[in-house]
């Protein structure tokens, strides 16, 4: 069962896949495609060689791990007791089946998420789980977002008010901060997803949940990966590529501002939250697609330069050997598209 609702960030209408299916290179030229639903979203998997009989229970079985882990939709899973404070799980880990496992995965999400909210000054920060629950209400209402409760939630987030016991679990030095890693979960699971058909000896694939993907080794036709970004335009056709981008055994995740918003006074207001401000974010930065080896990196980064804008972006990747990205910014109301490495 799926207890990801999908309010995640719209980065999968961004981007597509582009695969050739024809005139292929190879030897032995046979592809496999899975596809389903996770995290309120789909996922499509393509791969060559010999078919694996156990990838769709092996997916449904990784979907279900992030799940117990990091939905806030399930009511008993890590991260919901984690912000609702109740340490029964942490107290009593016997009780839960395949705690150690989902404990793992939610340890990982905070140390991984506590680096590079650290990396970005703070613009990706999952701590800011109140902040997103305000602007879910706000957006259901049609209406502005309440300052008041925008300030309380700024009071009570940071990652640097979750610290770990003697045991390695993770605790709060503030009871009211509430996690969310919608902005990461996505491409956390495309990397889980990437490294089963690597440990079942898969070298040539591409993984993607909802727009963001990791691609390894060649396609059909024996060459690199290829992924279309979108125009980033309200009402744009989904066909119509902005810029296309080779995958060479990379993760690539996409955000952007232009589908998941609401209007009030005529005024759009974005999805994207600055979790420094509380406030929704809208600047010249239409997308940002991020390049790592790393899917759940490359989301994050991808979220946080939503956030930044565009030039604070360009200094943060810049400053990153390991990231590089394709970002897509308004100038003098025209669309450009500029590499950054």
């Amino acid at each position: 069962m799926n207890t990801f609702k999908n309010i995640t960030k719209g980065s999968f209408i961004c981007l597509f896949f582009v695969l050739t299916q024809f005139g292929c290179k190879t030897d032995n030229p046979t592809i496999h495609k899975l596809a389903g639903s996770a995290l309120g979203t789909t996922y499509h998997i393509s791969y060559l060689g010999e078919e694996l009989d156990s990838l769709a229970l092996s997916v449904d079985s990784i979907i279900d791990i992030i799940n117990h882990s990091l939905s806030t939709y399930q009511e008993n899973s890590l991260i919901s007791c984690f912000n609702n404070n109740t340490n029964f799980l942490w107290d009593n880990p016997t009780e839960a089946a395949y705690f150690d496992t989902d404990m793992f995965h939610f340890k990982y999400m905070i140390q991984l998420s506590k680096e590079i909210s650290s990396k970005t000054s703070g613009a990706f920060d999952p701590s800011s789980g109140c902040l997103f629950n305000e602007y879910s209400r706000a957006k259901a209402s049609n209406e502005w977002m309440n300052k008041n409760t925008i300030q309380s939630c700024l009071n009570h987030q940071g990652m640097d008010k979750i610290e770990f016991d003697t045991l390695g679990y993770p605790f709060k030095l503030d009871s009211f901060v509430e996690l969310n890693f919608n902005a990461i979960a996505k491409g956390y699971l495309v990397d889980l997803i990437g490294n089963y058909l690597n440990q079942e000896n898969r070298e040539n694939y591409m993984v993607e949940v909802g727009g963001e993907v990791v691609a390894n080794g060649v396609n059909l036709l024996g060459e690199p990966w290829r992924v279309g970004i979108n125009t980033p335009l309200i009402g744009a056709d989904p066909l119509n590529f902005f810029e296309v981008i080779e995958l060479n055994n990379q993760a690539l995740a996409t955000s952007g501002n232009y589908q998941n918003f609401y209007k009030i006074d005529n005024k759009l207001i974005g999805h994207t939250i600055d979790p420094r401000s509380g406030q929704p974010m809208i600047n010249e930065l239409r997308s940002a697609s991020i390049l790592h080896k790393n899917c759940a990196v490359a989301d994050a980064y991808a979220t946080a330069c939503m956030t930044l804008g565009l030039e604070e972006s360009k200094k943060i990747i810049s400053n990153d050997s390991s990231i590089s990205a394709y970002l897509i910014y308004e100038n003098d109301s025209t669309l450009e598209g500029v590499f950054v490495r």
